[in-house]
Order: C-alpha cells, then sequence, then structure tokens
C-alpha cells in the first residue's frame, strides 16, 4: 500500500475575500502542480482525497490534466486539519488500495513525519509516497513507513 501526499502547489498571500481558504495558485503553483501531474503514474484504483480550498482544488485539476483520475473526495475537513484528523481518516479505510491526500502543512507534514518517524516538512507543490507492508490502512503505525519516492518540480518564478 502506499499514500501519496501532495501539498498544494504555490499561492498568492491573499485572496481577493481576504479568507485564506480562497487564496489561488500562482503561475509557479500552477506549473508545478502539472510537473506533479506528467511525474507520478498513480492507480486509477486509487482513493483521492482532497481538501475544499480553492489551492488544493486547483493543484489536483491541474494534476489531473495529466492523471485523469476518475473520483475525488473533497473534504472541508481536511482544510489545515491536524496529523490526528488524517490519521483518522486513514484508519477508518478498510482496503488496502493506494490512497492520495492533497492538503495543507503542518498536518500533511506531521503525518509524513509520524509514518516515516523521521523529520519531514513538505514544501509547496512537494510530493512524498510511503509504503507500508501492512494488509489494511487501520493497520499503520509510527514508523512502519518507509519512502518510496519523493519530488518537487524545480519550477522559475
Amino acid at each position: 500500500m502506499i499514500l501519496h501526499i501532495v501539498r498544494h502547489g504555490k499561492t498568492n498571500q491573499i485572496s481577493a475575500s481576504g479568507q485564506d481558504y480562497d487564496r489561488e495558485l500562482l503561475p509557479r503553483g500552477i506549473a508545478q502542480s502539472r510537473f506533479l501531474g506528467d511525474y507520478l503514474k498513480l492507480k486509477e484504483s486509487c482513493q483521492v482525497y482532497c481538501s475544499s480550498s480553492v489551492r488544493t482544488k486547483q493543484t489536483l485539476h491541474y494534476m489531473n490534466e495529466s492523471l485523469l483520475l476518475p473520483r475525488v473526495n473533497y473534504q472541508d475537513d481536511l482544510y489545515l486539519c491536524s496529523r490526528d484528523h488524517l490519521l483518522g481518516l486513514l484508519f477508518q479505510q478498510d482496503h488496502n488500495k493506494d490512497i492520495i491526500i492533497i492538503g495543507h502543512n503542518y498536518g500533511i507534514s506531521d503525518l509524513a513525519s509520524y509514518l516515516l518517524d523521521e523529520a519531514v516538512e513538505l514544501r509547496t507543490g512537494e510530493y512524498i509516497a510511503i509504503e507500508f507492508e501492512c494488509e489494511n490502512w487501520n493497520k499503520i503505525s509510527r514508523g512502519l513507513g518507509t519512502t518510496f519516492d519523493r519530488y518537487r518540480p524545480r519550477v522559475a518564478d
């Protein structure tokens, strides 16, 4: 089983509404997302979970130009959520399909750090894949994952 974690692409510092939730990708973030989509070779049967914020939805949209992932679960509760919340989401899964989470720091970096038992800080537009030798998602725990892949597109400003 592989957990694919993506931090949203580079964003504007403010939004037209003034709300953090509504911040949009910069051209650099769009390019990062497209490069990620070209780079990733994901199975169509992956379960996809994406924060419902504007920047995470845009990141997935541009990644999906190449990936064509069929079904996405957009969730409000993934917006700026904690590691424990993300672990709860994973523990609820009763399958061994790969999972993709598109989200925000510090929750996703904390999740990767916990599962790998090493310090991980994902930058904007960065991807990490964590592999598990478990038969089900509710069997994962601290330090049971190994880094399968890690990538951050180099994009000029």
